[in-house]
């Protein structure tokens, strides 16, 4: 009874303490038709063109243009506000107040006549960073020769972008001054495109989306892309080979594989408590219509993983809870409302004391990189990461273990086989998602659906917190259960096996994945090589598609 008493007391404390939230009838932010786009100062055409086209589709929207010109403050992005920023403005946005979703890419690429005499070994040996220095950082004439190590008196005919953020690209490639790099200077990316391509000793550094664009119209048929030899060991190996084709970089460019220096996202910005109906309105055309304004304003676009992601965490922004006042009339309610979570407080005790609440406890525990792999006995486990638990009825419980929910972070939805549905051992049955980002998982059995945790599918968390009592997915009828337990781990054979599939998940990392040394947190692997917790949670679509079809779809 002195537990039932402190309840109370708890109970009344907390609701005493707490201010009344809801949905506010009206957007709190100030000028319902009102828009302010910012933007850092590389991105004013940017800017300036993806209003004017916004405007020609929502022609009573009233929109303000203006700089952001203190990048490190972003107090100035009030109701009704949205920044863009490319990464070099980012320092100053941080924190759960904001809302930060990448709306395209900003990228520069090296680029050479097909025609060179010795194109053949520079696509085999690529140039380092330091090669590309002596190029660009040189007063007198560099010979290709002293670039490539070879003989050959030839000088090298550089070309630099034009536009200023291209040229801070560059610049942070060389780890130098814009000032500081020497060549001929083309404003325009499809002028520059073409001098390279009618000249066999040219080199330069032009926008991808640019690149795209013209070899989709067959305009640069002389023009190849440059491999980078990251590491300087004078060749370039299977992380750095990405260099083939246009998508291939593009690609390679989502995953990490391309220098950071070379490229940025843009980020549309706005404040999380404040944004209205204007923001939201403005933030979904950039995920949308607005793709094509990029893409013509000389940025990559996003891919069709990307823009689902960037309406989920919309989404997810929409559900989040306005804080109100409470005011004196409202006082009754307060009474009300708290009398009733207080009694639903105590019944909620009283069902526990009487009931209790049956878990399975871990009894065995795995130390790795990606955290502890903790595992309760009793239970089958499958190659697919998943777990299985023949009830007293005959009916088999399916879950999935900790392994990979401690890579993905926490999970915002499941998608789950519908009841009376038939699963083959080996065939998809469950979807993780993670605002937007998929992993699909294999079932480890063969059957008829009979049941779904419907306490899962409405709280995805549940995976994460309880994957192995309260976080179970569904529940089969088994059709070949005696000739498929034979192929299932218990106790120590799957501690071994968890730590062969750690081995793997490093090589696994380290050959495809890594990154290069960045302050990114999406680094995939820390000091000492360990696996960082929630690593997949900072890294796109496209990575978790690399994931799905390289790791998971491949198991041992």
């Amino acid at each position: 009874m002195k537990s039932a008493t402190t309840l109370i007391f708890l109970v009344a404390l907390l609701l005493s303490s707490i201010t009344i939230q809801g949905v506010p009838e009206e957007n709190s932010a100030p000028g319902n038709n009102e828009l302010n786009v910012m933007y850092s100062p590389q991105l004013e055409s940017l800017a300036d063109q993806l209003v004017s086209d916004y405007k020609k589709g929502n022609g009573d929207s009233q929109i303000q243009v203006t700089p952001l010109i203190d990048l490190n403050d972003f107090k100035n992005l009030e109701g009704g506000a949205v920044a863009l920023i490319n990464k070099n403005g980012m320092e100053g946005a941080v924190g759960e107040n904001y809302l930060r979703l990448v709306v395209g890419r900003d990228a520069i690429v090296p680029v050479m006549n097909i025609n060179h005499p010795q194109r053949e070994l520079i696509m085999e040996n690529g140039i380092s960073p330091e090669g590309f220095a002596r190029i660009y950082l040189t007063d007198s004439h560099v010979t290709w020769g002293e670039v490539l190590g070879i003989s050959g008196q030839q000088p090298v005919h550089a070309f630099v972008p034009g536009i200023t953020s291209e040229m801070e690209y560059l610049a942070e490639f060389l780890q130098t001054a814009s000032t500081n790099i020497n060549g001929l200077v083309m404003t325009e990316p499809e002028e520059l495109i073409e001098m390279i391509g009618n000249d066999p000793f040219a080199i330069g550094f032009c926008s991808l989306n640019c690149l795209i664009k013209m070899e989709n119209n067959g305009m640069n048929e002389e023009i190849g892309l440059v491999p980078v030899d990251m590491d300087g060991d004078g060749r370039i190996g299977t992380f750095e080979d990405i260099y083939r084709s246009t998508s291939t970089l593009a690609h390679a460019m989502f995953v990490g594989r391309f220098p950071k220096a070379l490229y940025s996202p843009i980020y549309a910005v706005t404040d999380k408590q404040m944004a209205g109906d204007p923001e939201k309105a403005f933030l979904e055309w950039l995920i949308n219509g607005g793709q094509e304004t990029l893409a013509s304003a000389g940025m990559l676009s996003l891919g069709n993983g990307e823009r689902n992601s960037r309406r989920e965490q919309l989404l997810m922004r929409d559900r989040s809870i306005y804080r109100v006042t409470a005011t004196a009339p409202t006082f009754r309610i307060i009474l009300a409302v708290s009398g009733f979570f207080l009694l639903l407080g105590l019944l909620f005790y009283f069902l526990v004391r009487i009931s209790g609440r049956k878990r399975i406890q871990p009894d065995n525990t795995i130390s790795g990189g990606e955290g502890s792999a903790a595992f309760p006995g009793g239970l089958f486990f499958d190659r697919t990461h998943t777990w299985t638990f023949m009830e007293k009825s005959g009916m088999v419980k399916i879950g999935v273990d900790n392994f990979l929910l401690h890579l993905t972070g926490p999970l915002t939805r499941v998608l789950i086989k519908e009841p009376g549905q038939m699963i083959k051992k080996g065939d998809h049955f469950l979807t993780l998602i993670q605002n937007g980002k998929r992993l699909e998982i294999k079932s480890p059995v063969t059957g008829v659906v009979k049941e779904q945790n419907m306490d899962l599918i409405e709280d995805a968390s549940l995976l994460n917190s309880d994957p192995f009592s309260a976080g179970w997915v569904m529940m089969v009828e088994p059709l070949n259960w005696l000739t498929e337990l034979k192929s299932y781990f218990m106790g120590q054979p799957y501690t071994e096996w968890l730590r062969s599939e750690l081995t793997r998940l490093k090589e696994y990392f380290t050959s495809t994945l890594q990154t290069d040394k960045s302050n990114d947190p999406a680094l995939v692997l820390q000091d000492g090589g360990e696996i960082n917790e929630g690593v997949l949670r900072w890294l796109g679509p496209e990575v978790w598609e690399e994931f799905q079809a390289g790791f998971i779809n491949k198991a041992n």
